[in-house]
């Protein structure tokens, strides 16, 4: 069998799952080739079984160039399955909407729409997780991808219809698409820029150049944060969203660290937690049994 990943990663935290999915998925024999969008916006399908779409929640729906990449897709046969592994920073309601857009486009080309994966990865915009919750997401995460591999496999059927009532607050936070040239264009960098270029090789959209005056930001920003995330001397104000600026990578390592976890969405990722854990240990109990 061979699976087709095709994705777009803002800072990480997606190609991270899908980079672990594929290796699982080649550890069962299976053939499995990863497309990142940045590098290849339209992948000849034709020849995969199985196609798995990656990518991180924005505003709590599918990124756009998901959306575009879903609009002109032909190449893939009508008759395979289609995935999603979708990250986000938290466990809402609404985020497990993300795809009703998406699922609605593939549809009505035809497409067989299979089910969709959600794993909780440390926020790179709004608040910054400590280290401990940065780890047990991806810890979790490692053993969700582990049994999900598997219904990939199995190419089962999962697939949950999304709630009409949903709809439209999703098709008003869509605004964010539309917005992200305009809120992009009010970034700037202080005078702690050491003109590295970091920002201008790592952006997706080429939309930051830089000259003899600094660096200047265009009007291309799909609000990805890369820029902002990775800036090795914290030097990128995101406009009004600097308030939800998150400053450099995470660890994902295990620590003793006494930093505290805020309390915001605290309900939201123990539910996941509880959830992942209820699942892990009825597969466990299943395989037992078999």
């Amino acid at each position: 069998m061979k699976i087709a990943f095709v994705f777009f990663s803002g800072t990480g935290n997606t190609k991270r799952c899908i980079e672990k999915m594929e290796e699982c998925l080649s550890a069962f024999g299976e053939e499995a080739v990863l497309f990142d969008l940045e590098q290849n916006r339209d992948p000849d399908l034709s020849l995969f079984d199985v196609l798995v779409l990656g990518y991180p929640i924005h505003a709590f729906n599918a990124p756009k160039w998901i959306l575009d990449f879903a609009r002109n897709l032909e190449t893939l046969r009508k008759e395979n399955p289609i995935y999603v592994l979708k990250t986000s920073g938290e466990g809402l309601s609404l985020n497990e909407e993300s795809s009703a857009k998406l699922f609605s486009i593939l549809r009505k080309k035809g497409y067989s729409l299979a089910g969709e994966f959600h794993y909780l990865m440390p926020y790179d915009m709004v608040f910054r997780h400590t280290e401990k919750m940065a780890y047990w997401m991806w810890r979790t995460a490692l053993r969700l991808i582990s049994l999900d591999a598997r219904r990939i496999l199995k190419k089962e059927r999962f697939y949950r219809k999304t709630f009409f009532l949903l709809r439209f607050p999703l098709f008003l936070l869509r605004i964010e698409q539309k917005a992200s040239p305009l809120l992009g264009k009010t970034f700037r960098a202080d005078k702690k820029c050491i003109r590295c270029g970091l920002c201008v090789r790592s952006c997706p959209t080429k939309n930051i150049v830089m000259d003899e005056k600094g660096i200047h930001f265009e009007n291309r920003c799909i609000l990805c944060s890369r820029c902002a995330f990775f800036c090795p001397k914290d030097a990128i104000h995101l406009g009004i969203l600097d308030f939800m600026k998150v400053n450099g990578p995470y660890r994902f390592e295990p620590t003793e660290g006494k930093e505290k976890e805020r309390r915001t969405l605290r309900r939201s990722y123990r539910r996941y937690f509880e959830r992942a854990e209820k699942r892990i240990e009825e597969e466990k109990l299943s395989r037992e049994k078999t």
